[in-house]
């Protein structure tokens, strides 16, 4: 009776260490983080020159003047059919003058436009466009009767220039930069004979 108590105490912690002690490798997977150089593209601005072509209005000298004319009129006076006066006379006037001279380099048209006066001899525009080769000199007139407060405008003709500027502009840099990201990682542990017969 004692032996098979004995003999049962030692197949139970028999078993016991059997089933508990770890005896099996297993595999396990875990996630782990590690550190990843990644590449990536970013938009860097620089300065760069551009030409481009303009319009600039062409350079010139310009004087104003006024100066005395006389101009022939015919004056005929006739009363009662009696002619008193049929003659040709000289009528004294005023002109407005602006020289213009293109000091630029190519040939081009310059408007002289005059205010401040009623022109002569029914003429409505008091404008007159010159064309002048470089260097060229020529005078615009306009004339009337009498002329006391008057201006002028000039406006050149263009031509076009190349011009240079700086402009910002982008460009992709390639960059790097170091990012975590995570992996499955096998790994190993030892388990009982019994965790291993009910779970794998």
């Amino acid at each position: 009776m004692k032996v098979g108590i004995v003999v049962g105490v030692v197949i139970a912690i028999l078993a016991l260490v059997v089933c508990l002690a770890p005896l099996k490798t297993v595999p396990y997977t875990v996630m782990v983080d590690y550190e990843d150089t990644e590449t990536y593209y970013e938009n860097e601005a620089y300065n760069a020159t551009e030409t481009y072509t303009e319009n600039v209005p062409l350079s010139f000298e310009a004087n104003d003047y006024i100066k005395d004319d006389t101009i022939l009129e015919h004056r005929q006076l006739i009363i009662g059919g009696i002619v008193f006066q049929d003659e040709i006379v000289e009528v004294p006037i005023e002109i407005a003058c602006v020289k213009v001279k293109n000091t630029d380099d190519i040939v081009g048209t310059f408007t002289v436009s005059f205010s401040g006066f009623e022109p002569m001899f029914g003429e409505i525009s008091l404008t007159r466009t010159l064309s002048l080769a470089p260097g060229q000199r020529e005078t615009a007139e306009c004339p009337a009767d009498s002329i006391d407060d008057w201006d002028y405008e000039v406006m050149p003709g263009t031509k076009q220039v190349e011009q240079e500027r700086t402009v910002t502009k982008y460009r992709q840099v390639e960059k790097q930069r170091t990012v975590t990201r995570q992996r499955q990682e096998t790994r190993y542990r030892k388990v009982t004979l019994l965790d291993y017969l009910l779970h794998y």
